[in-house]
C-alpha cells in the first residue's frame, strides 16, 4: 500500500516540481555530470542563478495547468476516494493533504487520463503502463500464469523509465514493486491485505481519545458503550440511534430511493417503454417471447428480420397480455402471481427519485449530479444484443455490447404486488460516439447520441461507471469502472490446467511494453525537450551548503 503512495508521490512530485518532493534539481543534475551521461541536461552555470534545462518529464507552466484542473476537475462516485477539488492547490499547482488511498485512486484511475495531452509519448506510456501494473497487482482475481509476466515486465517498466528519469528518482521505493509479484505468489491478492480499512478505523480510534495519558481506556469505553447502544437498538422498533454514526447508504443492498421523492403519472410512451424493457428482461415472460417471434412468423413468411423485431417489439405487450389471460381461464395452464401482474402492467402513477441505492451502489441522475460534489449517473451496461450494420442493413448480427450513458430519470414501476427499479438513461452511440484505443482507453462523446428508442434498463443490470474529460479532446470523456466495493469473491484453489477469468485492467489491456514503444514512438531516445524551454532556474545561494560540499568532492 505504502509502495504505491511514495511512488505516486514522487512521479507526481517530479512531474509538478515540487519543493521537497522532486526527484529533479541541482545534484540530480550534477550526478549526470558525474556519471557522463545526458550532456543536454547539465547545469548551465551562471551567476547569480544556474539554469536546468528542461527534461523528457519537465511540465511546462501550461503543462502543470492542465494537468492539475483535469484532476482538480473530476467527480467520483460516492465513498469512491476523496473529493480531489479539496486536494489539488491552483494556486501552487499541487496536491495537498492527500493520503494513501487518495494515491491509489489517482495511479490507477486518474492519473493515465489526466496526463493523455502532456509529455512526450515515451514517457507518456511508460507512466501509463506503470499504472496499468499496479492496477492489475490489486486485481481480485489473478492468473499464476500471468504472474511470470508481469515480473518480467515490471523490470522492463522499471528500465524504461530509467531511460528518462533522473538516476535519484529511482530510491527503494521505486525498486520495491519488482517484489510484489512475488509476493502475491506467496501471499495471495493484496485485497485480502489491504490496510486502508485499518488506517480508516486508526483514525477514528484517535478521535475517541479525550485523555492523552489514558488513551487505551479511552478507547476500550467508548468502543464498549457504542456496541452496548448498537446491540440494545435491535430490540427497539422505529428507535433513533443517538450518537453512532450511520451512513444513509448503508445496509441497502435490495434497492431504496434516498433523494427528491415524487409521484407523477407516466406518458403512454414513457409507460410502454419501460414496462417493454422489463417484459424482455424477466425469466417467466422468455418462453413467450419465442412463441411470439414463431406467431409473427406465421402471418409475415416475407417480412424482413428487421422489419419482424420491430413489430415484435411493438406488439408484444399486448399480445402477452392476451395470452395470459387466456391461460387464466384454461385448467390446463398453471400462471403464477407475478406473471400474472407482468402481463397487467404496472400502474401509470409512479415514484420518481433524483438518488437511488441499489446493491450498494449509489445513483443519481445527471440533474442531481450537477448540484453534487460526486458523480454518480455514470452506468454501463453489458447485454446481448442483435444490432444492425446500417439503418439499410436487414440482417442482424448477434453479440455482446457494452453500452455506455448517464441516468436522467429514476422510476419505480408498482405492479399489483411489488416494484421493479428502472433507469430511464441518456446512451452515447455505439458505432459513432464510442472509440477503444489500443492502449485500453475507452472514451465516449456523449455529443453523439444513440438508442433513443430504448432508454431504459433495470437498476440490476446498471454497473457504475465515472467519467473523466479527456485533456486532449474536451468533446471525449474516458470511461473510468471502479471495481465494486460489495463484491464477494470465491476463494478457490487454482491449478496450472484451470481457465481463469480475470478481472478487467483498467488501462493498456495486457499492451506489452515494447510494443507500446514501436507503435507510439521511434526508438530513438531524447532526454530533452524541444517543445518547449521552461527549464528551472536554480539560486545558486539557496544551495550553499550542497554547492561547498560539491566544490570539495571536486578539488
Amino acid at each position: 500500500m505504502h509502495i504505491e503512495k511514495n511512488v505516486c508521490d514522487s512521479l507526481i512530485g517530479t512531474l509538478l516540481n515540487v519543493p521537497g518532493k522532486t526527484k529533479d534539481g541541482e545534484n540530480a543534475r550534477y550526478d549526470l555530470k558525474d556519471m557522463g551521461i545526458r550532456s543536454e541536461l547539465h547545469v548551465v552555470e551562471g551567476k547569480p542563478k544556474k539554469y536546468l534545462p528542461p527534461a523528457a518529464y519537465t511540465l511546462s507552466q501550461k503543462e502543470k495547468k492542465v494537468l492539475c484542473e483535469s484532476l482538480a476537475g473530476v467527480k467520483v462516485p460516492e465513498g469512491f476516494s476523496s473529493n480531489f477539488r479539496n486536494l489539488i492547490s491552483m494556486e501552487n499547482l499541487k496536491l495537498v493533504g492527500h493520503k494513501s488511498h487518495d494515491c491509489h485512486i489517482l495511479m490507477q484511475y486518474l492519473l493515465p487520463v489526466a496526463i493523455r495531452s502532456i509529455l512526450p509519448k515515451n514517457v507518456r506510456y511508460a507512466i501509463i503502463r506503470l499504472c496499468s501494473f499496479f492496477n492489475a497487482m490489486y486485481a481480485k482475481v489473478i492468473n499464476p500464469k500471468d504472474l511470470d509476466n508481469w515480473e518480467t515486465e515490471i523490470a522492463i517498466i522499471i528500465c524504461q523509465l530509467q531511460m528518462y528519469f533522473p538516476p535519484s528518482f529511482f530510491d527503494i521505493m521505486v525498486h520495491l514493486p519488482i517484489h510484489l509479484v512475488r509476493e502475491i505468489r506467496y501471499c495471495g491478492p493484496f485485497h485480502l491485505r489491504a490496510q486502508w480499512s485499518f488506517e480508516r478505523q486508526t483514525k477514528n480510534y484517535k478521535g475517541y481519545v479525550k485523555n492523552a495519558y489514558r488513551p487505551e481506556a479511552c478507547i476500550a469505553e467508548r468502543n464498549f458503550y457504542e456496541d452496548l447502544v448498537g446491540s440494545c437498538s435491535q430490540y427497539l422498533e422505529n428507535a433513533k440511534i443517538i450518537g453512532l454514526s450511520i451512513s444513509r447508504h448503508s445496509g441497502r443492498m435490495e434497492g431504496k430511493g434516498i433523494i427528491g421523492h415524487k409521484k407523477r403519472e407516466l406518458s403512454y410512451e414513457e409507460w410502454h417503454k419501460a414496462h417493454t424493457y422489463v417484459l424482455f428482461n424477466e425469466d417467466e415472460v422468455t418462453p413467450y417471447i419465442n412463441k411470439h417471434i414463431d406467431h409473427l412468423k406465421q402471418f409475415n413468411r416475407k417480412t424482413s428480420q428487421k422489419s419482424l423485431l420491430s413489430q415484435h417489439h411493438n406488439s408484444f405487450r399486448t399480445w402477452l397480455k392476451d395470452k395470459v389471460m387466456r391461460e387464466l381461464n384454461d385448467p390446463l395452464y398453471v400462471v403464477s402471481d407475478r406473471l400474472k401482474s407482468l402481463a397487467l402492467g404496472p400502474n401509470f402513477r409512479a415514484s420518481f427519485y433524483s438518488g437511488y441505492v441499489y446493491n450498494g451502489c449509489t445513483f443519481y441522475t445527471k440533474e442531481q449530479d450537477e448540484v453534487s460534489t460526486m458523480q454518480n449517473s455514470g452506468v454501463v451496461v453489458e447485454a446481448e444484443a442483435m444490432y444492425f450494420a446500417s439503418a439499410k442493413d436487414s440482417s442482424p448480427a448477434h453479440g455482446k455490447m457494452w453500452y455506455y450513458g448517464v441516468i436522467e430519470k429514476i422510476v419505480e414501476l408498482q405492479y399489483n404486488d411489488f416494484v421493479i427499479p428502472v433507469f430511464g438513461c441518456k446512451w452515447v452511440d455505439n458505432n459513432n460516439g464510442v472509440d477503444y484505443e489500443d492502449i485500453g482507453f475507452t472514451l465516449v462523446n456523449f455529443d453523439k447520441l444513440g438508442h433513443k428508442e430504448d432508454p431504459y434498463i433495470l437498476a440490476s443490470q446498471a454497473r457504475q461507471v465515472f467519467y473523466m474529460t479527456d485533456p486532449s479532446d474536451q468533446k471525449r470523456s474516458a470511461v473510468i469502472k471502479p471495481r465494486s466495493r460489495f463484491e464477494i469473491d470465491e476463494i478457490v484453489d487454482y491449478h496450472e490446467d484451470d481457465d481463469i477469468e480475470e478481472e478487467e485492467i483498467h488501462f493498456t489491456n495486457g499492451v506489452q511494453v515494447q510494443d507500446v514503444i514501436n507503435d507510439y514512438g521511434d526508438n530513438s531516445v531524447t532526454y530533452i525537450r524541444d517543445d518547449h524551454s521552461e527549464g528551472t532556474w536554480v539560486d545558486d545561494t539557496s544551495n550553499e551548503g550542497a554547492s561547498r560540499k560539491r566544490r570539495r568532492k571536486e578539488k
